[in-house]
């Protein structure tokens, strides 16, 4: 593995979320911070939802401390930690594990669905009520359908996730197999 870095330039570069994790060669971890952490900005900018991004503290603590633990660690403890991603099983088929985040992962996307969607029909029942062009119809359909389109895949995949484990614990039992617990 690699050596660790300068504490204070690491200071420094942990302020962006993976950046630490990359600067001390650990590239995988840093860009799983670095994906999730904008990748929910860009979902909550797609759904208009700013309440989602009351995660984002607790995502750039977590790429912030991290790094500076990593960094403080001994030489031996340092040299034996691995590059991982965070959500990806690294084999051979590089699969993505699901099994850890499956019921959460459906949850949130339900709950989050649901929401833009019940925010959307507020929307479009303020504009109903203050119709004053027939353009506004175009602007509904530019506007309004993309998002729910948007909601129903995020919720029609959160059903599908929790059905797909349902079927798996009714096959293998409460646990099934070592590999597939939660």
């Amino acid at each position: 593995m690699t050596s660790k870095k300068n504490k204070f330039w690491n200071l420094c570069i942990s302020c962006m979320p993976g950046a630490g994790q990359m600067y001390q060669g650990f590239l995988k971890r840093g860009t799983s911070l670095m994906l999730l952490f904008f990748g929910e900005i860009l979902i909550a900018n797609m759904l208009y939802a700013d309440w989602l991004l009351c995660a984002l503290p607790v995502i750039w603590c977590y790429a912030f401390f991290d790094s500076l633990n990593t960094n403080s660690l001994s030489d031996a403890e340092f040299s034996m930690l691995e590059d991982k991603y965070l959500f990806i099983e690294e084999d051979r088929n590089f699969n993505f594990n699901l099994s850890r985040i499956r019921i959460p992962a459906a949850v949130i996307l339900i709950i989050a669905g649901s929401y833009a969607i019940l925010e959307n029909m507020f929307y479009i029942f303020e504009d109903i009520f203050n119709i004053h062009f027939k353009s506004h119809i175009i602007y509904w359909i530019m506007d309004y359908c993309p998002r729910f389109v948007f909601s129903v895949v995020i919720i029609l995949t959160g059903l599908y996730l929790i059905k797909e484990k349902k079927e798996q614990i009714d096959n293998n039992g409460m646990y099934g197999n070592e590999k597939d617990r939660i």
